[in-house]
């Protein structure tokens, strides 16, 4: 669930998709077959919105063994973009007066973080809590190791990171913890006293018709169909669809699709489930980090066009959704095949349809 702040680094960059209006469907079309011909990678979707004009296209195979290709609709893991998800439910949660960016863990998990009265509900947000990485620890790289299914509790994983030394001084640097979004789940879930699976139903899914979207923690039947994840070092690709990563929970654990993803964020970045005052604190970065905002990431373009939204990475499987600002524009891009030279291919691809 590490989120993937940059894809690959700058690449030339040829305009084959151009004006204001999104690339014509057969355009987009050719060029998802050719990413997958040109490449290891088994299949890919892509969305392109403009002004409200949206093009969804897929190539390639979802599931190689039964040789289901991949469609438009194909539903996938999205990895750490459920951590933009969660940071709407929190700053709901602040926007009604329950929670406050400032408030300090301890008054919410009391005496289960070692530093929990010296951070802050922002710096889970932004990753600036010096909180330790969880996928850092013995207790989950142990475990990953002898059972690549395993699933551990969350809230062993929270305890054991948390009574560890912080990193850094809360609020004096970011870096990347996807125990902070664990801890920032069960806030939610203290403040809303529901299920954090129920609040996202009720304040995101519903509300905005994601039919394809579901919460599948670790502990949850995991629904179907979807797009398998393979992972492609080796010889030949291996199926690492039922790989959990000790997990997923809030750092990592929605399913989702292109238009379910480009209708969220453009709801967030329109305002329309957090109050604009709100969605500019998202977006503002934390200076000199990797581009982290309060469950958004800035993410850049070798053209120098910025967008926000998210990245995700769970077992064989790697996606991209964001939008500008003003989410007039909105982009999703999701492969089911890792590896140095896919995500090479799949950072090319990316360039070109970010600068069209």
């Amino acid at each position: 669930m590490r989120t993937i702040v940059a894809l690959v680094g700058a690449c030339l960059v040829t305009t084959a998709f151009g004006g204001a209006a999104p690339p014509p469907r057969q355009e987009l079309q050719r060029q998802a077959d050719r990413l997958v011909r040109s490449s290891d990678i088994p299949a890919v979707v892509v969305l392109v919105e403009r002004d409200g004009r949206r093009t969804i296209v897929a190539a390639g195979l979802a599931d190689r063994a039964r040789r289901v290709p991949a469609r438009p609709g194909s539903r996938f893991w999205v990895g750490s973009i459920t951590k933009s998800f969660v940071a709407v439910v929190v700053m709901q949660l602040v926007a009604e007066g329950v929670v406050r960016l400032d408030d300090r863990v301890e008054r919410w998990l009391p005496r289960t973080i070692r530093a929990g009265s010296r951070v802050r509900v922002r710096q889970l947000l932004n990753h600036t809590s010096g909180i330790p990485d969880y996928m850092g620890l013995d207790l989950w790289s142990s475990a990953i190791a002898s059972n690549s299914r395993a699933v551990i509790a969350p809230e062993r994983l929270i305890a054991a990171a948390g009574k560890l030394p912080l990193d850094f001084e809360p609020g004096s640097q970011a870096s990347y913890s996807n125990t902070n979004y664990l801890i920032l789940g069960e806030i939610a879930e203290r403040a809303t006293r529901a299920p954090l699976a129920r609040a996202l139903r009720n304040r995101i899914f519903e509300p905005l018709g994601l039919r394809a979207t579901a919460y599948e923690s670790g502990d949850a039947r995991i629904m179907r169909p979807r797009m398998h994840g393979y992972d492609l070092r080796g010889s030949r690709p291996r199926d690492v669809t039922h790989e959990r990563l000790g997990g997923p929970w809030a750092d990592g654990a929605i399913v989702s699709s292109a238009r379910d993803l480009a209708v969220f964020f453009g709801a967030v970045l329109r305002g329309k489930l957090v109050p604009p005052r709100l969605v500019r604190l998202m977006t503002m970065i934390v200076p000199g980090s990797h581009g982290e905002g309060l469950g958004l990431y800035r993410l850049g373009s070798p053209c120098g066009r910025v967008f926000f939204g998210h990245t995700g990475g769970t077992p064989g499987q790697i996606t991209f959704a964001a939008g500008s600002r003003d989410a007039r524009r909105m982009f999703v891009l999701s492969v089911n095949g890792v590896s140095p030279p896919a995500i090479a291919a799949m950072g090319r691809f990316l360039d070109e349809l970010l600068c069209a």
